[in-house]
């Protein structure tokens, strides 16, 4: 087997999962102190993603365990395919990650990519892995942020109802396609995150006399209420009715029809869904979080204060609330509300 070959299994390990429960690993978790002198790289990249980013006591989102299981391959892809090892990584070896990363990633990737190899770095030093600690090495480059696409609320609202047309089999088809055509119009209409909305109930779901909304714990675990037009009401109602039809029994709105226990669909299928229904009628392949900035961007349009906008979208700090702002202003947008 040539090294090529070689290299390519080591990654294809890696993408499959972080393991934490190889003996091996728990051997060296027994001590004190961790000893990795007698890890392979692999090995070392698991006991980091199980001890230090995902310990047993972490809260973390599915959301953000993708993020940092997608920088983290991305790290041992490099290692594996450009330098002697994670033992033998140089400094030659680290500018040469960090001009990789500076020409092939926008501004927010390359920061939290730089963020993770630092991270990275540091544990090996802490654990003495490594006798010099590289992670100051690791610094930002300055790079200008893209111009970014202006939003087209008529193509939103077209790629919104798309997403029904994205159905391609047959059982359980019209089930599948209003279900579709009410993932579609929540994210065109509530501004939740693509992790929230998958992680929504039907129970989760509060019609009232004088409002509908649905009231659930977002990022970072901070309970959010969010409005619900009628239309949403609607739809989510047809779609119960038509799983007791069908007998169909999830408590999930983005049930996966697939599972046998109850489960959501995953983030990869509901980005799927997105590209597909952009790709019917536009030529970019809008993902789920193209439907979050347009709604939060259509709110400030239409004149929504800022602290307003900042806790409908569940925003950590108002500047980042402030960043929408500032764009829609540069773009001059005025749009009417949705109905």
């Amino acid at each position: 087997m040539n090294e090529e070959e070689t290299n390519e299994i080591v990654i294809k390990e890696a993408a499959l999962a972080f393991a934490d429960s190889r003996e091996k690993l728990l051997a060296v978790l027994e001590n004190d102190h961790l000893n990795m002198e007698a890890l392979n790289d692999l090995e070392i990249f698991e006991l980091f993603w199980a001890t230090e980013l995902f310990p047993i006591y972490s809260q973390k989102s599915p959301h953000t365990k993708r993020a940092y299981k997608q920088d983290l391959d991305y790290i041992l892809r490099f290692f594996v395919t450009k330098t002697q090892g994670v033992k033998q990584l140089t400094i030659l070896n680290l500018h040469e990650y960090l001009k990789d990363v500076h020409d092939q990633y926008a501004p927010r990737t390359v920061k939290r990519r730089n963020a993770m190899l630092r991270r990275f770095l540091r544990f090996l030093h802490v654990n003495d892995y490594h006798a010099r600690d590289l992670s100051v090495q690791v610094k930002d480059q300055m790079k200008p942020e893209p111009l970014r696409r202006k939003i087209d609320f008529d193509e939103m609202e077209a790629i919104a109802l798309a997403f029904r047309h994205t159905v391609k089999q047959k059982k359980h088809r019209k089930l599948l396609q209003l279900r579709n055509e009410t993932i579609g119009y929540l994210l065109l209409t509530t501004g939740i995150r693509a992790s929230e909305l998958l992680e929504l109930k039907f129970e989760q779901v509060h019609e009232t006399s004088s409002i509908n909304y649905v009231e659930f714990k977002g990022k970072r675990k901070k309970w959010r209420r969010v409005p619900l037009s009628q239309k949403s009401i609607h739809l989510i109602n047809r779609l119960k009715v038509l799983m007791q039809i069908e007998e169909v029994m999830n408590p999930y709105i983005c049930f996966n029809i697939r599972s046998t226990l109850g489960a959501s669909i995953s983030y990869e299928a509901l980005r799927l869904i997105a590209h597909a229904a952009s790709s019917q009628l536009t030529l970019q392949k809008n993902s789920p979080h193209w439907f979050r900035r347009a709604f939060i961007t259509k709110l400030l349009a239409n004149g929504i204060p800022l602290y307003k906008v900042m806790n409908l979208s569940g925003h950590e700090s108002i500047q980042t609330t402030n960043n929408y702002l500032q764009e829609a202003k540069s773009n001059l947008l005025t749009y009417l509300p949705f109905d």
